[in-house]
């Protein structure tokens, strides 16, 4: 007779590969390694990269490339300063690529140098590389940008396809004689007026205000596909958080409760930096919880701490630091819904352990 559990594929690479230095979580028993995984990242964001530079730019690829550069060269300074074999994991070129999208498409050279630096040495490097960093690394270089570049991070630029964008300072220009709209969707909703269907086409094209590699909801919808395809991520948590925004959107409509309509509804969820950040950023393996109810419950936190600064605060995005709030909760979240030991207590829904 077979043994069913000695002689499955599984166990056979585990047993091989116990043996050899085991790298950081997260830990999978098949035959992904962190290079495919990552390689696949890259790929579902590719489409997004390209078209970029069709709406905003040949510019913008250049950001693109100085960010990959920076990131090599700061895991390779990283790598002889602390002595360590240098890992080539393709986990920086995800966060040159992640925070290069996150950056306004008129931002100067040395955005994603400062940026992409402090994501991989500070956020990833300090806290023991890929598998230890709590905070989504793209987001935290987003985050020191933001403190040190406050204005030049909120200016947004409108795309002039082919291969070319309006400066911010001609938009204001432009808007003050009514050529062209200077205001993204998000700014739209805000002020209380309703999408029209040509605006809505318009931002799930990519084809309106943004920044870099936010705008085409198209596009990022396509490569999470992709990703939940080759069971990369899971699609629970860009849908918990999509539904939750969607469900608030409606709520807390223009004109008081329950007053939102399906154009609200559409508009925040295909607008701003929620396809990128739910699909690519919220699914980061090491700073999410450990547990599918952990995960539920992380990605609801993201939903309503973005639908508090979209209605609330004095931007009208969130969704970065609605992530790195939750990142922070991450840690609170697995202590206590944790999974029950075998044979420990009584069973419990989802087999979790609620810790006292």
């Amino acid at each position: 007779m077979p043994d069913y559990y000695q002689d499955s594929a599984s166990e056979k690479i585990f047993q091989q590969r116990k043996q050899q230095d085991v790298p950081p979580s997260p830990h999978i028993r098949d035959n992904d390694e962190t290079v495919k995984i990552m390689g696949a990242v890259v790929l579902a964001l590719l489409p997004a990269v390209l078209f970029s530079g069709y709406l905003f730019g040949l510019k913008v690829y250049g950001l693109f490339v100085i960010g990959i550069v920076t990131a090599f060269a700061a895991d390779m300074g990283w790598s002889f300063l602390v002595k360590r074999p240098l890992r080539f994991d393709l986990s920086i070129v995800v966060t040159a690529l992640l925070l290069t999208m996150n950056l306004p498409p008129s931002a100067p050279w040395y955005f994603p140098v400062i940026g992409v630096a402090f994501a991989v040495i500070v956020v990833k490097e300090f806290f023991g590389g890929i598998g230890y960093n709590f905070l989504n690394p793209a987001l935290g270089g987003r985050a020191l940008l933001i403190g040190l570049f406050y204005n030049q991070m909120f200016l947004i630029s409108w795309p002039d396809p082919p291969f070319g964008s309006i400066s911010p300072d001609v938009v204001s220009q432009a808007t003050a004689n009514d050529v062209v709209s200077g205001a993204t969707p998000l700014a739209v909703m805000k002020a209380g007026d309703t999408l029209s269907n040509q605006e809505l086409l318009d931002a799930f094209l990519g084809f309106t205000g943004g920044r870099v590699g936010e705008t085409s909801a198209c596009l990022l919808l396509l490569g999470g596909i992709f990703l939940v395809w080759r069971k990369i991520i899971s699609p629970r948590i860009p849908l918990i958080i999509f539904a939750t925004i969607g469900l608030f959107a409606f709520i807390l409509g223009p004109d008081g409760f329950f007053t939102g309509t399906w154009q609200h509804v559409i508009g925040h969820i295909i607008s701003g930096g929620a396809m990128l950040g739910a699909i690519y950023m919220a699914t980061d393996y090491s700073s999410t919880p450990g547990t599918k109810a952990g995960e539920n419950l992380f990605a609801v936190g993201v939903g309503l701490l973005v639908v508090l600064f979209r209605f609330y605060g004095f931007t009208n995005e969130g969704m970065s630091y609605a992530i790195l709030i939750m990142n922070c909760f991450t840690p609170l979240i697995d202590r206590f819904l944790r999974l029950r030991i075998l044979g420990e207590g009584k069973p419990t829904p989802f087999n979790l352990k609620f810790m006292r």
